[in-house]
């Protein structure tokens, strides 16, 4: 039977930047495979199948896949869905929804604010506080995977590690901003290192001025498991970050505001808004928010 779907780009309040994805509604006919091969047909770094839910607190269902692979939980997608959910119920600026979204990771509660008739704004609780849950690989192993140099990796800001919100990531400091630009993967190499049993996508990140004092980021995403050579836009990523920043960012305690920019050498710059609040050193609670433009619509005819 036809399916309705929609495009966005999300994590921008403008068409042809952040993070493409699409998001395909009324989706509970398609099995496991079929939504599978309609992920990798579209060949985004995510495309969500909106269903009916299966509890009783949740407003719809979301089923999240890479070109390869399920996902229990993605931040763009997350954002992007209940965007595009809050378009199809309104388009009068101004207007507020809030939708619980289940995903395979629980119900994820979302605050949705239409901007205009293609754009919205969308945050969310994290489901899961994020936390450690390994070391990085060796340093000289590293840089070359990422075509940096060692020295690249030392005297950062933050120590690195694998954290996880949900989903795990290689969280790679650098020294600078500046060396973002000059990463160039060798997929080879990154597969030994990142690769094995359990891959991890890699997450290089720097402090986004290397000449004044800041608590934003650049960063940069790479998943070649899931499909994803690079990423404009990594919400799950953010979310396992916010761990890192609140134990290691200095911030103390109460509520902060940190901007993460990604996508920038791509040519699909990507905001993303993360608010942590911490108390007695912990991290007890973080938001993920951005924006989504609808950028096309139709339909499946599968």
């Amino acid at each position: 039977m036809p399916h309705r779907f929609v495009t966005l780009d999300v994590f921008t309040d403008t068409a042809l930047a952040g993070n493409p994805l699409a998001v395909v509604f009324e989706a509970d006919d398609l099995d496991d495979a079929a939504m599978q091969a309609i992920a990798a047909e579209f060949n985004l770094s995510e495309t969500v199948f909106i269903t009916e839910p299966k509890g009783r607190e949740a407003d719809w269902g979301l089923r999240i896949f890479t070109p390869l692979k399920e996902l229990p939980f993605a931040g763009h997608p997350t954002v992007g869905s209940a965007i595009a959910l809050g378009l199809a119920r309104s388009k009068e600026p101004g207007k507020r929804f809030r939708f619980v979204l289940e995903e395979t990771m629980g119900d994820i509660t979302t605050d949705v604010r239409i901007n205009s008739e293609d754009h919205g704004s969308a945050r969310f609780f994290l489901p899961r506080l994020p936390e450690r849950v390994g070391d990085l690989p060796d340093g000289d192993a590293i840089a070359e995977a990422l075509g940096l140099q060692p020295g690249d990796l030392l005297d950062t800001p933050v120590i690195g590690g694998l954290w996880s919100a949900g989903v795990p990531f290689a969280i790679v400091p650098l020294r600078y901003p500046e060396l973002l630009t000059e990463i160039s993967l060798d997929l080879a190499q990154f597969e030994r290192v990142f690769g094995g049993a359990q891959p991890c996508a890699a997450y290089v990140v720097a402090k986004a001025s290397s000449t004044a004092f800041t608590h934003d980021w650049r960063v940069r995403m790479f998943g070649p498991h899931l499909g994803i050579t690079e990423d404009p836009a990594t919400g799950g990523a953010a979310a396992a970050f916010a761990g890192l920043i609140a134990e290691q960012g200095g911030l103390g305690d109460g509520e902060h505001a940190i901007s993460i920019y990604q996508g920038v050498e791509m040519a699909r710059p990507s905001h993303l808004r993360l608010i942590l609040r911490i108390e007695g050193g912990q991290l007890k609670d973080a938001v993920l928010g951005g924006d989504a433009v609808m950028v096309s619509e139709g339909t499946l005819r599968i």
